[in-house]
Protein backbone atom coordinates (compact mmCIF):
# COMPACT_ATOMS: atom_id res chain seq x y z
CA UNK A 1 0.00 0.00 0.00
CA UNK A 2 1.27 3.28 -1.19
CA UNK A 3 0.11 7.06 -1.80
CA UNK A 4 0.28 8.05 -5.26
CA UNK A 5 -0.72 11.00 -7.54
CA UNK A 6 -3.09 10.11 -10.08
CA UNK A 7 -4.60 12.06 -13.25
CA UNK A 8 -8.21 14.16 -12.06
CA UNK A 9 -10.25 16.21 -13.91
CA UNK A 10 -11.84 17.49 -10.75
CA UNK A 11 -11.31 20.93 -10.73
CA UNK A 12 -10.03 21.30 -14.20
CA UNK A 13 -11.05 24.72 -15.36
CA UNK A 14 -10.65 26.34 -11.88
CA UNK A 15 -7.92 28.26 -13.59
CA UNK A 16 -7.92 29.68 -17.00
CA UNK A 17 -4.72 27.88 -18.41
CA UNK A 18 -6.11 24.66 -17.10
CA UNK A 19 -5.10 21.54 -19.42
CA UNK A 20 -6.09 17.78 -18.87
CA UNK A 21 -5.24 15.47 -21.52
CA UNK A 22 -4.06 11.80 -18.97
CA UNK A 23 -5.97 9.40 -18.46
CA UNK A 24 -8.67 9.64 -15.64
CA UNK A 25 -7.07 7.90 -12.48
CA UNK A 26 -3.79 6.71 -13.93
CA UNK A 27 -0.68 7.50 -12.32
CA UNK A 28 1.17 10.50 -12.67
CA UNK A 29 4.80 12.11 -11.64
CA UNK A 30 6.22 15.23 -11.35
CA UNK A 31 8.81 15.24 -14.72
CA UNK A 32 12.41 16.34 -14.76
CA UNK A 33 11.93 19.85 -16.67
CA UNK A 34 10.13 22.17 -18.13
CA UNK A 35 11.02 24.56 -21.46
CA UNK A 36 11.60 28.04 -21.73
CA UNK A 37 9.08 29.16 -23.27
CA UNK A 38 6.35 31.55 -21.46
CA UNK A 39 3.14 30.59 -22.98
CA UNK A 40 3.80 26.79 -22.43
CA UNK A 41 2.11 24.98 -19.91
CA UNK A 42 4.56 22.37 -19.15
CA UNK A 43 5.84 24.33 -15.97
CA UNK A 44 2.55 23.44 -14.68
CA UNK A 45 1.74 19.87 -15.90
CA UNK A 46 1.93 16.24 -14.05
CA UNK A 47 2.76 13.42 -16.62
CA UNK A 48 1.31 10.23 -17.22
CA UNK A 49 2.73 6.90 -16.83
CA UNK A 50 0.95 5.43 -18.97
CA UNK A 51 -0.94 7.81 -21.95
CA UNK A 52 2.27 9.80 -21.64
CA UNK A 53 -0.06 12.65 -21.59
CA UNK A 54 -0.27 15.32 -19.62
CA UNK A 55 -2.57 17.29 -16.68
CA UNK A 56 -2.21 20.37 -14.14
CA UNK A 57 -4.35 18.62 -11.79
CA UNK A 58 -3.02 15.46 -9.42
CA UNK A 59 -5.43 13.90 -6.73
CA UNK A 60 -3.46 12.07 -3.89
CA UNK A 61 -4.55 8.51 -3.36
CA UNK A 62 -4.02 5.26 -1.13
CA UNK A 63 -3.74 2.48 -3.39
CA UNK A 64 -4.00 -1.05 -1.92
CA UNK A 65 -2.95 -2.55 -4.98
CA UNK A 66 0.61 -1.25 -5.20
CA UNK A 67 3.77 -1.39 -3.38
CA UNK A 68 7.20 0.55 -3.61
CA UNK A 69 8.46 -1.94 -5.92
CA UNK A 70 5.58 -1.61 -8.00
CA UNK A 71 5.73 2.24 -8.39
CA UNK A 72 9.03 1.94 -8.98
CA UNK A 73 9.03 -0.54 -12.16
CA UNK A 74 5.76 1.77 -13.11
CA UNK A 75 8.01 4.57 -13.50
CA UNK A 76 11.25 3.25 -14.75
CA UNK A 77 9.21 1.28 -17.79
CA UNK A 78 7.21 4.71 -18.39
CA UNK A 79 10.64 6.41 -18.54
CA UNK A 80 12.06 4.10 -20.99
CA UNK A 81 8.86 4.12 -22.98
CA UNK A 82 9.51 7.64 -23.22
CA UNK A 83 12.62 8.13 -23.87
CA UNK A 84 14.21 9.37 -20.85
CA UNK A 85 16.48 6.29 -19.93
CA UNK A 86 17.94 3.95 -21.82
CA UNK A 87 18.18 0.07 -21.70
CA UNK A 88 20.90 -0.49 -20.35
CA UNK A 89 21.28 2.65 -17.34
CA UNK A 90 23.89 4.84 -17.33
CA UNK A 91 24.71 7.15 -13.72
CA UNK A 92 22.50 10.21 -15.37
CA UNK A 93 20.16 7.73 -15.98
CA UNK A 94 20.16 6.10 -12.31
CA UNK A 95 20.21 9.59 -10.91
CA UNK A 96 17.35 10.73 -12.97
CA UNK A 97 15.22 7.90 -11.85
CA UNK A 98 16.07 8.52 -8.34
CA UNK A 99 15.44 12.25 -8.23
CA UNK A 100 12.10 11.44 -9.71
CA UNK A 101 11.20 8.74 -7.72
CA UNK A 102 12.16 10.95 -4.79
CA UNK A 103 9.53 13.79 -6.08
CA UNK A 104 6.81 11.01 -6.26
CA UNK A 105 6.77 9.66 -2.81
CA UNK A 106 7.61 13.16 -1.10
CA UNK A 107 4.71 14.77 -3.07
CA UNK A 108 1.98 11.96 -2.51
CA UNK A 109 3.27 11.59 1.05
CA UNK A 110 3.30 15.27 1.82
CA UNK A 111 -0.72 16.51 1.11
CA UNK A 112 -3.37 14.56 2.32
CA UNK A 113 -4.92 11.71 1.01
CA UNK A 114 -7.96 13.69 -1.20
CA UNK A 115 -5.61 16.45 -1.78
CA UNK A 116 -5.85 17.62 -5.48
CA UNK A 117 -2.29 19.80 -5.95
CA UNK A 118 -0.85 21.43 -8.58
CA UNK A 119 2.38 22.36 -10.14
CA UNK A 120 4.30 25.79 -10.64
CA UNK A 121 7.52 24.40 -11.58
CA UNK A 122 9.27 23.13 -9.00
CA UNK A 123 6.59 24.06 -6.37
CA UNK A 124 3.42 21.75 -5.64
CA UNK A 125 0.73 23.11 -3.86
CA UNK A 126 -3.08 21.76 -2.52
CA UNK A 127 -5.93 23.94 -5.20
CA UNK A 128 -7.57 26.07 -3.16
CA UNK A 129 -11.03 25.70 -1.77
CA UNK A 130 -12.94 28.35 -2.99
CA UNK A 131 -16.87 28.32 -1.22
CA UNK A 132 -19.27 31.19 -2.69
CA UNK A 133 -20.75 32.68 0.33
CA UNK A 134 -24.48 34.21 -0.29
CA UNK A 135 -24.07 37.46 2.19
CA UNK A 136 -28.01 38.80 2.51
CA UNK A 137 -27.78 42.54 1.26
CA UNK A 138 -24.41 42.67 -0.57
CA UNK A 139 -25.31 42.66 -4.50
Amino acid sequence: MVNVLVATKERQGDRHDDYSWAVEGELVYVPADACDCPGCGCRRGFAGMASSRATTTALVVERHDLALPDLSNALSDCLERQGWLSGEWTTDDEELFRLLFQRLLVSASHFPIGSIIERDGHLLRRRAQTEPLEVPGLS
